[in-house]
């Protein structure tokens, strides 16, 4: 065993030896050469890369494009709707003249009764699928309006009044009240009761509410807003209305003008009598409770009926005439001038009449 050793350990001796002696193997690496970076034994050798296939293409060309000038693109041009030219899907194309209020859209589509937008000229409207025949609609045969407000035709099912371009400026051309906007007349209504009551009215604020139950069951617009013409001891229509200088006419229902406003009316008098109730029936020469003199202040501080609390047989109060039936003559100037609507005689409370009611809480149309 020893032997073996031995001989092992001359013949590695006699290797190395001989290794050093060649030249080639003992020159030192170049300073250039990474010792630690370069392949090892360990290290996997490089993968060959795939050639490259010389090129072919002649100088001046571009690779994978024919140069047959036989093979050009057949691809076509899409339309252009504002070209002038009509093509494709096109159905008209009028240039810089298409228009969404014109004949050719801005969509080179011919314009036609039905498609939401209003032809300038030829269509008054278009709601598209919406068109229909009635009221306030758009035929949708023609695209002219139906029946509507603004049409200058009364449309009795809709309207009050109908004055065509003048609704909403305030003008009117006759005696009846200017239209609104919507197609309705135009002012404060006023109204006598159809009711009748005794001088027991529940004081001042009672006779409001037998007002405001009036128009609520005529359906008037505000009626909560209504206050009674009437006045007791310190209180009365220039005290207490709030809407005492609104300059908007007083009207009947019917639209009959009263008055400019209530200034005119305790001015120069009513233009006309009193005489529809909040149902719009004619009633003249009805008495009608107020305790009120021309002025729309209180008429008396002691008579009217406790503060209209009382129907004693033994208090009266100052009552108004509403109406005469011809408004014409001796009689009727009587009436006007010495303001017999709202103090005309004394009544005792035990007796009934009517009251005077007064939209007090109009809405102007601009702010409606």
């Amino acid at each position: 065993m020893l032997r073996r050793t031995y001989f092992v350990g001359l013949l590695v001796l006699s290797l190395g030896t001989s290794c050093t002696d060649d030249p080639l193997v003992s020159t030192p690496a170049s300073d250039s050469q990474d010792m630690s970076g370069g392949p090892t034994s360990f290290d996997p050798p490089p993968t060959a890369s795939t050639p490259t296939e010389p090129s072919t293409t002649d100088p001046g060309t571009t690779t994978g494009t024919s140069t047959d000038p036989t093979e050009a693109s057949t691809t076509s041009e899409q339309p252009v709707c504002g070209d002038d030219i009509a093509e494709g899907a096109e159905e008209c194309d009028f240039g810089k003249a298409n228009a969404d209020d014109g004949g050719c859209t801005l969509d080179c589509k011919l314009a036609t009764c039905g498609d939401g937008l209003v032809w300038k000229g030829v269509e008054q409207c278009d709601m598209g699928s919406a068109n229909n025949n009635d009221y306030g609609g758009c035929r949708p045969d023609t695209c002219h309006w139906a029946a509507r407000c603004g049409d200058a035709v009364l449309d009795p099912d809709h309207e009050t009044c109908d004055r065509g371009e003048l609704n909403g400026t305030g003008v009117t051309d006759d005696e009846l009240a200017p239209c609104d906007l919507s197609c309705g007349f135009y002012g404060r209504l006023l109204f006598v009761t159809a009711a009748k009551f005794t001088g027991n009215l529940g004081g001042v604020s009672g006779a409001d509410l037998k007002c405001r139950a009036a128009a609520s069951q005529a359906g008037l617009a505000n009626a909560n807003a209504y206050r009674a013409w009437i006045s007791d001891d310190f209180q009365s229509p220039a005290t207490r209305f709030e809407q005492w200088e609104l300059a908007v006419p007083l009207i009947l229902p019917g639209g009959l003008v009263v008055a400019d406003d209530l200034l005119d009316l305790v001015d120069n008098g009513p233009h006309t009598g009193i005489s529809r109730t909040e149902m719009g029936d004619v009633v003249h020469q009805e008495l009608v409770w107020t305790n009120t003199s021309a002025f729309g202040e209180t008429f008396s501080v002691t008579d009217h009926c406790d503060a209209w609390l009382s129907a004693s047989d033994t208090l009266e109060t100052r009552q108004g005439l509403n109406a005469l039936a011809i408004e014409d003559g001796p009689d009727w100037d009587i009436w006007r001038d010495e303001r017999w609507w709202t103090s005309y005689l004394n009544l005792r409370c035990h007796k009934v009449a009517h009251l005077y009611c007064i939209d007090d809480g109009f809405v102007l149309e601009e702010e409606r």
